[in-house]
């Protein structure tokens, strides 16, 4: 009866020694790393200090280099996101993918012929970066715009967790991108919306798209203001025999009613909503011109690139720091090797002694 316990106490004893120990050697490994890191840092501050004229020489020589050297390596960048319409992704990324390839062979006058700008302009240009954007305040508006073009038996097989998905690991189906350009000088973005906007959408294919859906669009808002002008007629109608039946001293008068048919007289059919086919067609006229302004382009600019850009937080891009570092690691890598040479210089004259 009395063993149980004294083998529960021996378990617990135990089991707490071993986790002392382990806790122990946990802490013992890292102490010996942090021992070894500080022992590489003060090897590090000894070969410097023993070697500092050569490496401030090379320190030296980049500075004044740096401090004669014109080159400009500040830059500047602007973002704009963007919508397309018509599928229009594989122009806008083709158009993109043209403008790099025009930087990367320093082809300055086609790239400023395809934005419109002077070739001085165009060489200050250094990338042009296009990135899908898929939040869920965009993915939700393509949603339901993917909706309205499909038929309303289908909706309950199309679930936004799917749709949300199958955007995201296609980007070739994203209609949202983010198009970062950056520069080398901060005036380069004043004449790049418009221009950019001239360039994607000049494309002949996506512009009979644009033409032939504006036209459907179009022809919709001409039918929905006719509705409403007839509805309009009709209450016009209405009101008079309403007014004439009130003014009937008589007991019978005149009861007009608007059906879904036609109007009459003392007709028994139920009355025709006027109020409510108004408000219907004035919903339908708002989201069709709604529509007309989505689609107005193949590719549309949400906002517009700023009129001068924004500099890019770089250490680097500092040009006393940048070529300043350049000289020291290259004095630095001359040491190395020097040391190095000597190692194996040593090395082989032990190996002749040992053979000797």
């Amino acid at each position: 009866m009395n063993q149980q316990p004294k083998h529960e106490e021996i378990d617990i004893i135990q089991f707490f020694t071993a986790f002392g120990n382990m806790f122990t050697g946990l802490f013992r490994w890292f102490f010996n790393i942090f021992k070894w890191l500080i022992f590489i840092l003060v090897d590090a501050i000894l070969y410097v200090r023993k070697h500092y004229i050569v490496l401030g020489t090379g320190l030296l020589i980049g500075l004044i280099y740096a401090f004669f050297t014109k080159e400009n390596i500040s830059t500047y960048y602007g973002e704009a996101i963007l919508r397309t319409n018509y599928n229009a992704q594989l122009v806008l990324q083709e158009k993109v993918n043209m403008l790099n390839d025009f930087i990367s062979k320093q082809d300055y006058d086609n790239l400023g012929k395809a934005l419109n700008i002077s070739t001085k302009q165009a060489s200050n240009l250094s990338n042009f970066s296009l990135q899908p954007v898929s939040n869920d305040i965009f993915l939700l508006e393509d949603y339901e715009a993917y909706l309205i073009k499909k038929d309303t038996a289908v909706h309950k097989f199309i679930e936004y967790k799917k749709y949300k998905k199958n955007i995201r690991n296609n980007d070739d189906l994203s209609r949202y991108w983010k198009l970062i350009i950056t520069s080398f000088s901060p005036d380069t973005f004043n004449h790049l919306n418009q221009n950019l906007i001239n360039l994607f959408n000049s494309d002949s294919l996506i512009e009979k798209r644009k033409q032939l859906y504006l036209s459907f669009l179009k022809i919709k808002k001409q039918n929905y203001l006719k509705s409403l002008q007839d509805i309009d007629t009709m209450r016009k109608v209405f009101d008079k025999a309403w007014l004439l039946s009130n003014s009937k001293a008589a007991g019978q008068g005149v009861n007009l009613m608007l059906s879904n048919e036609k109007a009459s007289v003392g007709a028994p059919e139920e009355a025709y909503n006027l109020f409510e086919e108004r408000k219907k067609s004035l919903d339908n006229l708002e989201k069709t011109i709604r529509q007309i302004n989505l689609y107005s382009d193949a590719v549309v600019f949400l906002n517009s690139y700023p009129d001068s850009g924004i500099k890019q937080l770089n250490v680097l891009g500092n040009k006393f720091i940048k070529f300043g570092l350049t000289g020291f690691l290259l004095a630095l890598s001359v040491l190395l090797l020097i040391d190095f040479n000597k190692f194996l210089n040593k090395y082989e004259q032990q190996k002749n002694n040992q053979t000797e």
